[in-house]
């Protein structure tokens, strides 16, 4: 419960960051660090001296080099609270506080597609598409899809946006991910580099956002990037890959009820949920049993977990399906290149 609270505020204190330097460390990360020095002592280790030197040095090392001893899961041992001077992927989950703003903007459009529905079935994935492909945005674009794609979600798609940080210009202009295409930013030595941090693995080079000097650049709210757009890369990846092998692929049916819908030449049907956590552990207390669809439920559901952290290996799938109380099997629980696979050998069944 401390190290949550700790997150809770590092990621607190890092709003306050973007919009003025002047604000006190929350009283979730100042409870937190008093905790964790009353921890200390009764370890009879070194404690924190504040906040401030809490920020500048514990939080930026993995929580085993700690000079106490932390009764968590083993895997959060080599996790740390801040990465580049942010919170990192690990804070990020801990907190929570990003998933509460996810969830909330999801049932607001949730509520509006339900009404819409009628008019235009594929109002969400039309929504969550956008999302997806358009971490970076000019106002002016934003502004037109919302008008002509998704009128009766405009505001929620403007809600979705905010400024981007003038801070993460480099020589006047902003950059994207050559491979997820969201926002970089400048490190202290003057490098960009993609707040997803498993990006930099695929070596593709940034290239320039194009925008008019009249219009503002725009991009996804903090909560969104993470729990929206870095799973959907993967979703959209997929769901390409399935239809060019000729199978009939539904994105987020009846309104989000998972991820894929796959269907087969012998109408057997596959539900995929697709995630992209860095804390095996966090992500498996979370999940909840993938429905069934009443009009086609499916006869195998998975949990597909992004490539872009298949180096974590088996130890992240022996740690998701331990704490995981929907318990799935073995075969239920792969990554992205794995499962593609496992649906090639599939299909060649139907070849013979």
């Amino acid at each position: 419960m401390t190290l949550r609270q700790i997150a809770k505020g590092i990621v607190e204190y890092a709003q306050q960051m973007q919009k003025s330097r002047l604000f006190p460390y929350p009283g979730a990360l100042q409870l937190g660090v008093e905790k964790l020095q009353a921890i200390c002592v009764m370890q009879n280790q070194p404690q924190p001296q504040g906040v401030p030197d809490f920020v500048t040095n514990w939080a930026q090392h993995p929580l085993r080099d700690w000079p106490i001893e932390i009764d968590c899961p083993d895997e959060w041992n080599d996790a740390q609270f801040i990465e580049e001077q942010k919170p990192s992927g690990f804070c990020i989950e801990l907190d929570g506080s990003y998933i509460d703003e996810t969830e909330r903007i999801q049932r607001e459009v949730m509520q509006e597609v339900f009404r819409k529905s009628v008019q235009d079935p594929d109002l969400y994935v039309k929504f969550r598409r956008l999302l997806i492909s358009c971490p970076v945005i000019t106002k002016g674009e934003r502004d037109i899809k919302s008008v002509l794609e998704l009128k009766s979600l405009q505001k929620v798609v403007q809600d979705s946006y905010e400024q981007a940080p003038d801070s993460y210009k480099k020589n006047g202009k902003f950059y994207c991910c050559g491979h997820c295409s969201g926002l970089m930013y400048r490190t202290a030595d003057n490098q960009l580099k993609c707040e997803n941090k498993h990006c930099a693995n695929k070596k593709k080079p940034p290239f320039p956002f194009q925008c008019d000097k009249d219009d503002e650049v725009l991009w996804l709210k903090k909560g969104l990037r993470y729990f929206i757009h870095r799973p959907g890369c993967a979703e959209l990846r997929i769901e390409e890959r399935l239809k060019q092998l000729g199978l009939e692929v539904t994105l987020y049916p009846d309104c989000d009820k998972y991820d894929l819908h796959i269907v087969f030449p012998d109408n057997t049907v596959w539900a995929v949920d697709v995630k992209f956590w860095e804390s095996a552990y966090n992500l498996a207390k979370k999940v909840e049993p993938i429905p069934k669809l009443p009009h086609q439920p499916y006869h195998e559901a998975f949990f597909v977990f992004a490539d872009e952290i298949s180096s974590y290996g088996d130890e992240y799938i022996q740690e998701f399906r331990a704490n995981c109380p929907v318990k799935p099997k073995k075969s239920q629980v792969m990554f992205e290149g794995d499962f593609i696979k496992v649906v090639e050998k599939k299909l060649k069944t139907f070849q013979k």
